[in-house]
Parts: C-alpha cells; structure tokens; sequence
C-alpha cells in the first residue's frame, strides 16, 4: 500500500511540475497575412481630437492664471464650465496639465479634481526635465 501511495505522489508531482512551463495556447500571437480578397465594407477612420493642454502659473500679480488651448480663463469656474461641456462630448481626450512650480498644491488639486468631476479618462502631468550640467571627466592615471 505504501508503494502505490509513493507512486500517486511521484505523478502527482510530475504533473504539477511540467504544467508549470506551459504557455496557454490563446496567449500565443499568431502573424496572418492580409489575404487578397478585397472588403465591400469601406473602414471609417475616426477623427482624432487633439490633446486639451492646461496650464497654470502664477503671474506678476501673485494671481493664479489658467490657460487652455491657447486661451486664458480669468476665472476657474469658466474653465470649469468648459471642461465639462468638452468631457460630455469626448470624455477620451487626453488632458495633460502643464503646472509651472510656483503654483500652490491646492490650485493643482482643485484643477485635477475637477478634470476628475468631469470624467476624463486620461489625465496626466507634463514633465519638463531638468537640463544637467555636464559631468567633468577626470582621467585615472
């Protein structure tokens, strides 16, 4: 009894460990060529909206200025009001917020709530990367 036993676990182990490596076959890509059957149906391209680029500085004044697409919006509710009439038409344009450092956390987080409230479904920051200075070589002697 125990040699039928050690038997039962000796395949049970060979199986769970060669499944392991196996790749699930609807995973794998396959390449299909085009064919030359042409198509009666004509493919409609859609038209791509641009990405709707906000930004935010603070001016001369100290005053908070909020600009999208070219457009500067004296008050954030205009701007607020905007971006939901364009979020009620094409919620999947990408909306980048281009935030200068001296803005304060509290302006960029009513901007991103109210993106939010909106209903984009893409909102990301833009990165302006910072230029480093050259590195100096020093030669090993």
């Amino acid at each position: 009894m125990t040699s039928m036993i050690d038997v039962v676990f000796l395949l049970l182990i060979f199986f769970v460990c060669a499944s392991v490596g196996m790749t699930q076959e609807d995973l794998l890509s396959t390449l299909l060529s085009g064919g030359d059957t042409p198509s009666s149906t004509e493919v409609v391209e859609e038209d791509l909206l641009d990405d709707v680029w906000i930004k935010i500085w603070i001016d001369d004044d100290g005053e908070c200025v909020t600009e999208m697409n070219d457009r500067v919006y004296p008050e954030f509710d205009d701007l607020r009001n905007t971006l939901l009439r364009l979020a009620e038409a094409a919620p999947e344009i990408p909306v980048i917020l281009d935030i200068a450092s001296e803005v304060t956390m509290g302006d960029v987080i009513r901007l991103y709530d109210t993106c939010q409230e909106a209903n984009f479904h893409v909102i990301q920051f833009a990165v302006h990367p910072a230029v480093a200075p050259p590195k100096k070589l020093v030669p090993i002697n």
